[in-house]
């Protein structure tokens, strides 16, 4: 056994004793967690910072509240100990655009659908029933945040691009920043990070099985959460969402800003932290984003 196995073994008895190891996969390309997957049967997470301790403890409070809740399966955590939560393991596979795309008229319909249902469920979240503090989501909604967001990217991105480009990050902010009134919306209860990986689709049952990681999840901008869904799926499929989400079409000009500027702001926190595969973490979007109003 590698020195790196019984690690993770050690690791993995620590928070299951009794659990006989068969195999694991480790993925480590989060910003907060080890995600450990065990025997295909288990999730074992753990914190890589002492503030993600507290993220974790909001997570598991949320998902044991929501998942009555909603009509998609989330992460059932089983235990949860100073730094680690436990759960079973979810069936799917990440959906990816050229699946929804090619799975013919009824099934991509199907997936809008149930896509659309799962966020107007959750954004329609009562607060005054969420008995204890939910933090704010870390997706930045905020005129200030936005500002300062774009502050940044003046003195760092600009220096990297070619005249055209800063052309397109002005055209892109102006409309935003310039409105006092442009982020004004109704705080609601938000995923915050619906990335093609956390929805799970069962290529058999040609369904959508589960949304997972609610990390970052919190109070903030439903059109945050549609934005993140047209980055990479594309208005022609998300638009399709209006069945099921009655009131999307007034979200769309917010959303189409987040889809937009969440490039530029992985590009600032690739430069500031020196971690360079965050440049790319959004090559392959979508690029069917009908404008900004």
């Amino acid at each position: 056994m590698s020195e790196q196995d019984a690690y993770w073994h050690e690791q993995i008895h620590r928070v299951m004793p009794e659990l006989e190891i068969a195999e694991y996969e480790l993925h480590q390309e989060g910003l907060v967690n080890d995600v450990l997957i065990v025997n295909n049967e288990w999730v074992i997470r753990f914190t890589k910072t002492e503030w993600g301790k507290e993220l974790m403890a909001n997570e598991d409070r949320l998902m044991r509240f929501l998942q009555p809740r909603l009509s998609l399966s989330i992460p059932t955590p089983v235990k949860r100990a100073d730094g680690v939560i436990v759960y079973p393991h979810l069936i799917g596979e990440t959906l990816l655009r050229q699946t929804w795309q090619g799975a013919g008229e009824a099934v991509i319909q199907t997936l809008a659908d149930q896509l659309g249902q799962f966020l107007h469920e959750l954004h329609s979240i009562d607060e005054e029933d969420l008995d204890w503090e939910v933090p704010h989501s870390f997706a930045p909604t905020t005129r200030e945040t936005w500002l300062e967001i774009h502050g940044r990217v003046v003195d760092k991105v600009y220096p990297l691009l070619l005249p055209h480009q800063i052309d397109w990050v002005e055209a892109l902010f102006l409309p935003a920043l310039s409105a006092p009134d442009f982020f004004n919306h109704d705080q609601v209860l938000v995923h915050g990070d619906l990335a093609p990986y956390h929805i799970l689709f069962h290529p058999e049952q040609k369904r959508i099985t589960a949304v997972i990681d609610f990390g970052v999840a919190g109070l903030g901008d439903p059109a945050a959460d549609i934005g993140s869904l047209l980055n990479y799926y594309g208005e022609s499929l998300v638009t399709r969402l209006g069945n099921t989400y009655p009131n999307m079409q007034s979200l769309l000009t917010r959303a189409r800003f987040y889809a937009h500027a969440i490039e530029l702001q992985w590009v600032v926190l690739g430069i500031e932290s020196g971690e360079h595969y965050w440049f790319t973490s959004h090559l392959g979007g979508a690029r069917d984003i009908w404008g900004r109003g």
